[in-house]
């Protein structure tokens, strides 16, 4: 499936950009497993091609594990932590969003013609200016991904206005088996279903 490739490849690009940062400014960043001031205390949403790749992703866990995770999602809420957080790590760190990827590097935003970079407050303490090439920009990191999901709605069968964001703990309890490719769906048949999940599954690199 074309679109969920494309997202494997944005995504690739993003941690390659972000491991470039880091290495670049290892000394003043850090963000390490278990920091106290965690991101992923606040539950994020995500776009519908990001929230159909965590479902993915989830399937290829121990049974075990899985529904651990779903029971948790079922029980959480938008203002609590992220469902996956669990002592101070991500249960599927190598599956996580793209705004968990960027998270604490310094990112260009901005809002009402005033452009700011931010970054976590525990990193980059001393200061010195950040080379251009080391800033993230989030809005044309987020027109590659509206565009990604955009090109995912038009391949499945999931009725969403583009702009629809899903939480992670939607994310984790979605039934992935509702969303084929328009090409493929035949109507009362779940092997096509089927089909398409595996192929879907084989294009993750989890």
């Amino acid at each position: 499936m074309q679109a969920l490739q494309d997202y494997q490849e944005l995504i690739a690009e993003v941690d390659r950009r972000c491991q470039r940062i880091v290495s670049r400014h290892r000394d003043q960043i850090a963000c390490t497993k278990g920091c106290a001031g965690n991101c992923c205390r606040i539950h994020l949403s995500v776009y519908p091609v990001e929230a159909v790749s965590m479902a993915l992703a989830l399937q290829k866990l121990a049974p075990e594990m899985r529904c651990r995770i779903q029971h948790k999602a079922r029980h959480t809420n938008s203002f609590g932590p992220c469902p996956l957080l669990e002592n101070g790590a991500c249960r599927m760190y190598d599956a996580r969003a793209v705004i968990c990827r960027t998270h604490g590097l310094p990112v260009l935003s901005e809002y009402r013609g005033h452009r700011t970079v931010g970054f976590c407050i525990k990193n980059f303490k001393h200061p010195a200016p950040i080379p251009e090439e080391d800033i993230i920009d989030l809005a044309r990191l987020n027109r590659s991904l509206a565009e990604v999901n955009r090109k995912f709605l038009s391949e499945v069968d999931l009725p969403l206005p583009p702009g629809k964001r899903i939480t992670i703990g939607e994310a984790l309890v979605m039934d992935v088996m509702t969303y084929q490719p328009q090409t493929e769906k035949i109507k009362g048949s779940g092997y096509a279903q089927k089909q398409w999940i595996a192929a879907v599954i084989s294009v993750l690199s989890f």
